[in-house]
């Protein structure tokens, strides 16, 4: 976390210093896969993939390194049956998170690279009937944390001509640490950024 305040604190006194052109914002939505977490066991069955929608800030003021502030929420209800016996698990991911990228510019298309660090707030609700033992049917949940998160991203940028529109898609392979072992899964989103004059 304390990261996270460093950068947004060099990124916020340095800015003044360069024209504040190059800002975007934008939204995205998309997906979360093989999310492993060692922690969160539902005997046979698996919760590996989840919702994802979020909103980000891009400023390319600076040189050769571009800086994505974003937010993302992932989410999703599963509902299993163990011999008759209906558990309903909610998982949620809410995120903040300062990315450094580097851009490779094309004629209309901008793939680049990047890492980062975020925090993770994740939070867990079982709903299930008393006669339904989770012991026994090799059911642990944990609790709501709120950890700290790395991520390697990868993406391509598709400006639209005489439009201040561009449209995306990112790549991004995430790391949670959390107790025991860390917490990984990837996600891929698509995102519509607008460019402020």
């Amino acid at each position: 976390m304390k990261s996270i305040l460093v950068i947004l604190l060099v990124v916020l006194l340095t800015a003044p210093a360069f024209a504040l052109s190059g800002i975007s914002v934008g939204v995205k939505g998309g997906i979360v896969r093989n999310y492993e977490q060692t922690g969160l066991s539902l005997g046979g069955f698996s919760a590996n993939k989840m919702n994802l929608a979020g909103g980000q800030v891009r400023i390319k003021t600076f040189p050769m390194i571009d800086v994505i502030l974003s937010g993302d929420y992932a989410w999703k209800t599963n509902n299993y049956d163990f011999y008759g016996q209906n558990f309903g698990l909610k998982t949620k991911d809410l995120s903040f998170n300062a990315t450094l990228v580097h851009s490779f510019s094309l004629p209309l298309v901008s793939p680049y690279l990047g890492a980062g660090i975020g925090s993770h707030h994740l939070s867990f609700e079982a709903i299930y009937p008393s006669s339904l033992s989770l012991s026994e049917n090799g059911i642990t949940v944990p609790g709501s944390e709120t950890r700290t998160g790395y991520h390697l991203v990868g993406g391509v940028s598709v400006g639209i001509p005489t439009y201040p529109i561009s449209l995306s898609a990112e790549y991004r392979l995430n790391w949670i640490d959390t107790p025991g072992e860390m917490t990984k899964f990837n996600s891929l989103t698509f995102g519509v950024n607008l460019s402020l004059p």
